[in-house]
């Protein structure tokens, strides 16, 4: 038997978790089960949670062992492959400072790729079962239970990492959600002279609703990097990666989506439609664009067009024409079937042709309910339907089969 974060853990202990794995957690707690030699309430979390995230982190749930100190931590955990993508941009480090470990999962896939990590926690029961995980996962992850800004203040003006890593808390202590840098905790925007005395590199994680243009004028020069990250076409975060060592050029914008693979478009252009370049025009027959969550993020749209040599059909529509298939658009990609105006007429014989549709709307009047109620038909199938508005401001429904 041994005691992690005021919990008795033992043999039995783990028999519970593995003969009720997938059990339910509320049925579980109900039940009647007196004499029991552990915390039931901390035996039953690790049944949920495990269930919850075997497919979110199946490779750290392979080790038997591994325990969630709080059903919040396990909420707010990094899925895995998103965690090696953030593991990814460490490879030039030796050592690493997190600020924030939570969970640990981030943690887990940067310390194979480095020589040291130390893992800064405030919480104290989510510090000892880090400190407990990594004692078997890896030994080279020092886990402490400290104030990441205090520790950053205490620190001596030669202790140096090579990079440091932050996710600061997106949620106050009322739970209330905060999307500013300055609003979460810790505070990146006014550490920030402490941070770049201590490291050549600096990775924040932070909301996918945070204002790109505002984010990028607060960080200042340093920039060097912003990355959208979208795992099934839902954007789940931003990256900022900061070089303190080097003045960067320019800033590299990389949009990522993550579905059978990570598909990554990067480019150091940004901006909104190039509005000198000639509108897309769809034609039955053609082909039909539609970027994936990370580019209406980064609003990267003239640099999708001229990469990809398709043309937006209008300023705010952020759909893309073109005549021959490019199969590595940033995201979808249909065959136009027809081009159809919008009107009543068309609308009643749209409806008798079609039961089932996929509709989508983009610049336009009505949105994809009102559009359904007005055709008629149900959601599904295998036909698309966009409704949106051309540059020369005519209203048309395109129907599509997705490539």
């Amino acid at each position: 038997m041994t005691e992690i974060a005021g919990h008795r853990v033992d043999a039995s202990m783990w028999s519970y978790i593995a003969r009720h794995a997938g059990d339910d957690a509320l049925k579980l707690m109900l039940r009647q089960e007196p004499g029991l030699s552990f915390d039931k309430r901390f035996a039953v979390l690790q049944v949920e949670c495990r269930h919850k995230l075997r497919r979110k982190i199946p490779e750290l749930l392979a080790h038997e062992r591994f325990l969630f100190p709080k059903a919040v931590s396990a909420e707010q955990c990094t899925h895995q492959e998103v965690a090696k993508l953030h593991a990814s941009l460490f490879d030039s480090a030796h050592t690493v400072l997190d600020l924030t470990m939570g969970l640990g999962v981030d943690d887990y896939y940067i310390a194979s790729r480095v020589r040291a990590l130390t893992a800064v926690e405030l919480d104290p029961e989510i510090a000892a079962v880090g400190q407990y995980n990594f004692g078997f996962l890896n030994p080279n992850v020092k886990v402490l239970h400290a104030d990441s800004v205090q520790l950053l203040k205490s620190m001596l003006p030669q202790e140096h990492y090579d990079a440091i890593f932050v996710d600061p808390a997106r949620r106050g202590q009322d739970g209330r959600r905060l999307y500013g840098l300055s609003q979460c905790q810790p505070d990146v925007l006014a550490i920030m002279p402490l941070i770049a005395r201590h490291c050549r590199r600096l990775v924040i994680k932070a909301s996918p609703m945070l204002d790109i243009s505002q984010s990028r004028a607060d960080l200042g020069a340093p920039l060097a990097q912003v990355w959208a990250v979208s795992v099934k076409n839902e954007c789940k975060e931003l990256l900022f990666v900061l070089d303190f060592d080097s003045q960067p050029a320019g800033i590299v914008l990389h949009a990522l989506n993550y579905d059978d693979g990570w598909h990554d478009f990067a480019t150091t252009a940004a901006g909104g439609a190039a509005h000198d370049a000639a509108p897309g025009v769809p034609v039955a027959g053609g082909f039909l664009y539609e970027p994936h969550a990370s580019v209406m993020k980064l609003g990267c749209h003239a640099a999708v067009q001229a990469a990809t040599g398709t043309a937006q059909l209008a300023p705010n529509s952020h759909l893309y024409a073109g005549d021959r298939l490019v199969r590595d658009f940033p995201g979808r990609k249909f065959v136009v079937k027809e081009v159809i105006p919008f009107n009543g007429r068309q609308l009643k014989q749209l409806g008798k042709r079609c039961e089932r549709l996929n509709i989508a709307t983009r610049n336009f009047r009505l949105t994809p309910e009102a559009l359904k109620k007005r055709l008629k038909v149900g959601d599904g199938g295998n036909d698309y339907l966009f409704a949106t508005t051309l540059a020369d401001g005519s209203a048309v429904l395109l129907l599509c089969e997705k490539i």
